[in-house]
């Protein structure tokens, strides 16, 4: 898998995903930002991120062809900027972006948490 996004920018925010509840409100995230209820809960261990950076590459890869509106949409409800997409897409390209739709639902989790008084 592509490496990159997993060393530089989201390394820190990647390790919660060890953390059983975060992985799961995690998915949960996804499914609801990506409309997709066929992300798989991965197992909580140290690859969680590329498993779940695999399934939603395949999703939005199928869309990107397919439901170009869909994959639009895709990424306006995670909430990445049209800069935040380019870079991803200039850099390493589908990988890259699904990796950032990641990390950004694990920090639409973490910081729900924070406000909640439990992270």
């Amino acid at each position: 898998m592509h490496g990159e996004l997993s060393k530089s920018q989201g390394e820190g925010l990647r390790k919660r995903l060890d953390e059983a509840v975060v992985l799961h409100e995690t998915v949960l995230q996804l499914r609801k930002d990506l409309n997709e209820e066929e992300i798989p809960l991965p197992k909580t261990d140290a690859e969680a991120f590329e498993r779940l950076r695999a399934s939603v590459m395949a999703h939005m890869g199928a869309w990107e062809r397919g439901e170009p509106s869909r994959f639009s949409r895709a990424i306006n409800r995670v909430d990445l900027t049209e800069r935040q997409v380019n870079e991803a897409m200039a850099q390493g390209g589908l990988p890259e972006l699904a990796g950032r739709m990641v990390l950004r639902c694990l920090q639409k989790v973490l910081i729900r948490k924070r406000f909640a008084g439990l992270g």
